[in-house]
């Protein structure tokens, strides 16, 4: 009885990780036409070369944040059409759409920064991924930053907090690899 109880545990948590990063997915999918926009044209440079290289531009730091907020909107709407309640997990919408979705594109970005300026330091080059801890490190700084917002904001119970410290990473790293297989990285 134990261990089942921990097996659903530990899917609801799964399953509640996935729910809260499928707007991120969304926002990223969203960002390539958003780019494509005369006003995202006008961010389209670096915010600090020397500091955080030429990869981390204004319109990111400006585009996640409204991209994530139309994915939570429309995941939310999904949420109410299918009538889901949120006894097994955290739900869009039992959230303020405009709050919630701008604080994680916001944090999901901004959490890239401290990482970039590190390899800054170290000298490497901007979009490289030397090794498997490199390529780690670069999918845990996104997903801890949005992951400490999101224990403050939404109180996540521990459990979740700990199983979203290994399925963050492994969650984003998967995003990562389908944005690059259908054109959208």
């Amino acid at each position: 009885m134990i261990f089942a109880n921990f097996v659903e545990l530990i899917f609801y948590d799964a399953l509640t990780v996935v729910w809260l990063g499928l707007p991120l997915l969304l926002a990223s999918i969203i960002e390539v036409f958003l780019w494509k926009t005369t006003l995202f044209e006008y961010l389209n440079y670096p915010i600090n070369i020397r500091l955080f290289g030429s990869n981390k531009r204004w319109r990111g730091l400006v585009s996640l944040p409204i991209a994530h907020l139309i994915g939570v909107w429309m995941l939310q709407r999904l949420e109410i059409s299918l009538g889901l309640s949120s006894d097994q997990i955290i739900l869009l919408s039992d959230h303020n759409t405009l709050f919630y979705g701008l604080l994680v594109g916001f944090v999901f970005n901004l959490s890239e920064l401290p990482n970039s300026f590190i390899k800054r330091r170290l000298n490497i080059p901007p979009g490289t991924e030397r090794n498997g801890l490199f390529s780690w490190i670069d999918h845990m700084d996104s997903p801890y930053g949005v992951l400490l917002a999101l224990y403050f904001y939404l109180r996540l119970p521990i459990h979740l907090l700990f199983n979203a410290l290994w399925m963050g990473p492994v969650t984003f790293a998967a995003a990562t690899w389908l944005r690059k297989k259908i054109g959208a990285k």
